[in-house]
């Protein structure tokens, strides 16, 4: 036990206030939601038009809405996450910060590919570059997870239940991995990788709550 906590309690000269770091995070967060719906453009028309030549003006726009949405919905599950990691650290020493800051570098580049993919859906470059990234924050989220259950940074009792291990990244990283490689046989399949991922977060809570 004494082991424990010497690993698990850093010197307080290394150790950073977890309210400075999830309040800095948070910030980010809400950046990069905001900078996501900018890349939506209002399309130009005419006064008074109809129904249809709406549509038609809008239509060009499904693209862009659909990456954006997925994007955001996955923003949304990695603050999710991120509040809850943080939420059960005993403490936050400087190694965790900078990873938390590769992570947060990874998300906010992710606007970048997001409107690369909803301006050209089908091509290979794009989804190439959007699958990267996202593999990037997913290995940082792994890495932020293993950092803190090798220094034993979790609380007993969530270390005792391991609900965000760093074993619950794994699935990810193989999905986008996958989708790297689909990238160059087909672009569908390569798009479907990154809607699986949501799907695997959702409906295991969807069925425990059930």
């Amino acid at each position: 036990m004494e082991q424990v906590n010497m690993r698990g309690n850093p010197n307080n000269s290394s150790l950073m206030s977890k309210d400075r770091v999830e309040s800095f995070s948070d910030g980010v967060f809400a950046i990069v939601m905001t900078l996501l719906v900018l890349e939506l453009h209002v399309p130009e028309i005419a006064d008074h038009s109809s129904f249809g030549q709406y549509a038609a003006a809008m239509a060009p726009l499904i693209p862009k809405f659909v990456s954006f949405v997925l994007s955001f919905v996955m923003v949304s599950i990695y603050w999710v996450n991120h509040h809850y990691f943080f939420r059960h650290l005993r403490s936050v020493p400087l190694g965790l910060v900078w990873l938390n800051n590769l992570f947060l570098l990874s998300i906010c580049f992710l606007p970048f590919p997001t409107a690369f993919v909803g301006d050209h859906p089908t091509d290979q470059f794009p989804i190439l570059l959007y699958g990267v990234n996202s593999l990037i924050s997913t290995l940082a989220i792994y890495g932020l997870r293993s950092y803190a259950s090798y220094k034993r940074l979790f609380t007993v009792d969530y270390e005792s239940a391991k609900v965000l291990g760093p074993r619950n990244s794994i699935p990810a990283i193989v999905i986008y991995v996958l989708s790297i490689f689909l990238v160059f046989v087909n672009v569908y399949l390569s798009l479907g990788c990154f809607l699986l991922v949501p799907v695997l977060y959702f409906v295991p809570n969807l069925i425990r709550f059930q």
